[in-house]
């Protein structure tokens, strides 16, 4: 229910006689949207407006055939609306965003602080910035208003 490591991160198991090595491992970042690719791709479908990617040639293992991705962008409407980035080692999280529609953004480099403990936000100022131009790139509006929590209007105080 967060987008926090502890939310979000969970291991992947897959089983695939003749097709996936046994005991396998891989360190590819990876979302749930990216399985509806993954499936077409085996299937031999094509798929529409999906931000995933098929993670078909890792399973194969075949990691120079991966398709590389810069970032993983994530919003949640629940807790409070939150937003999330992941770019290599880098993680940036925003909570009560319905509240607060300008919370700061927290930063952590997960390579040395996994459980997101030192929040780097004031020492990287420029990949804050880098994480408001995606956020503003990739936000598209919820058709459910309840949802919408980045581009709503907040009421002024009386």
């Amino acid at each position: 229910m967060d987008l926090f490591e502890g939310g979000i991160r969970e291991p992947f198991i897959v089983r695939w006689p003749g097709k996936i090595k046994p005991n396998s491992k891989s360190d590819f970042i990876s979302a749930q949207f990216d399985m509806m690719a993954t499936m077409a791709e085996i299937a031999n479908a094509e798929t529409n407006n999906t931000d995933g990617i098929s993670l078909l040639p890792t399973l194969l293992g075949k990691p120079d055939k991966q398709k590389q991705r810069e970032y993983i962008y994530f919003e949640y409407p629940e807790n409070g609306g939150q937003v999330a980035i992941r770019m290599g080692d880098w993680k940036g999280v925003r909570v009560n965003v319905r509240k607060t529609n300008d919370s700061p953004w927290m930063l952590f480099d997960l390579k040395n602080d996994m459980q997101e403990t030192k929040d780097l936000a004031a020492q990287y100022p420029d990949i804050i910035a880098r994480f408001k131009a995606i956020q503003v790139a990739e936000h598209e509006n919820s058709h459910l208003l309840e949802w919408e929590f980045l581009n709503r209007k907040i009421p002024a105080k009386k």
